[in-house]
């Protein structure tokens, strides 16, 4: 399981050291010019001791401020743990209340402006790392309300470690839609394969940018067992589909040829279409088989969207 560790600013009342350089013009020599104290919202310090300098290359005063403090009115520690409670599930106005209890309360704006600034710094702390590299991906959509209507929403991540790689609003659930939306991240981290439900709108997408299929087993065995919980009888037929599921035998296709000849002539039709759909995605349950690195379920997204479904929930109306 991924751990994140969150390590809150440390705050300090006085400046412990000098600025190397001037911030207008870079130059190096600096004369102190002077203090000043600072009121701050923070949750142990009220106020700090700022130092003021002045440049003699272009004659400009600055402020330099304690460890843990800058130009806003909060604390960069106060700062962080808004963002952190509204990350953790709660509403902006929740997470203002409860910094009240600590004797400092925040407004929904300055929690929102808070939350938007720790965004802007995880995505520049991205920008900067080396390009991601994903072989695997997984995808999958959801359903959640915004504005009072129900919007599809797409997730992807990496099959093997869980992250995140994008969360997206779908116009459409159709293939062109899931052309635009997987196309884009297949292109940007380099994706050779990718895991899904059994949903057919994947496979024209799959086939048109050349990357391989694997199809969530829990959601297939799921729909298989619904399919023949609906059959009465023909134990034979469910026995011998249960065991090229679990199996997955090198001559499964053969054996799907076999069976549709046993059933070719069944008057109850619904022993067909199992064997029918099951032969047009048996090459999607071989992907984990040639490719080590593709899972067989689809558990890493379904994380993942559980996750941004309670962050929807709890903010809602916000």
């Amino acid at each position: 399981m991924k751990r994140i560790r969150f390590i809150p600013a440390q705050v300090k009342t006085v400046p412990d050291d000098r600025p190397d350089a001037c911030p207008h013009c870079g130059g190096g020599i600096l004369n102190k010019h002077g203090r000043a104290d600072k009121p701050v919202k923070d949750l142990f310090v009220k106020s700090v001791t700022v130092h003021r300098y002045l440049c003699q290359s272009c004659e400009r005063t600055f402020r330099h401020y304690p460890q843990g403090i800058d130009r806003s009115g909060q604390s960069q520690r106060m700062r962080g743990w808004a963002a952190l409670m509204w990350a953790l599930g709660m509403s902006l106005r929740s997470a203002g209340d409860t910094l009240s209890t600590f004797g400092e309360s925040l407004s929904r704006a300055s929690v929102w402006r808070d939350v938007q600034e720790a965004g802007e710094n995880a995505r520049r702390r991205l920008a900067e790392r080396a390009p991601v590299r994903a072989s695997a991906v997984g995808a999958d959509e959801t359903h959640v309300r915004m504005n009072g209507k129900k919007k599809i929403v797409g997730v992807v991540t990496d099959a093997q470690t869980g992250q995140v790689l994008g969360l997206d609003v779908l116009v459409e659930r159709d293939s062109d839609a899931f052309m635009d939306w997987i196309g884009r991240y297949a292109d940007e981290f380099s994706v050779e394969a990718i895991v899904t439900d059994d949903l057919n709108t994947y496979k024209p997408v799959v086939e048109r940018l050349g990357i391989d299929h694997q199809i969530c087993m829990a959601h297939l065995l799921k729909w298989v067992w619904s399919r023949l919980d609906k059959i009465d009888g023909m134990e034979w037929f469910k026995d011998l589909i249960w065991r090229l599921l679990k199996e997955l035998p090198a001559n499964g296709g053969l054996e799907l040829l076999r069976l549709e000849r046993l059933v070719r002539d069944a008057e109850d039709q619904s022993l067909r279409r199992p064997r029918v759909e099951l032969s047009g995605k048996r090459w999607a349950l071989l992907c984990r088989r040639q490719r080590g690195n593709v899972p067989w379920i689809n558990n890493a997204t379904e994380r993942a969207m559980g996750r941004s479904k309670v962050r929807h929930r709890t903010t809602r109306g916000q």
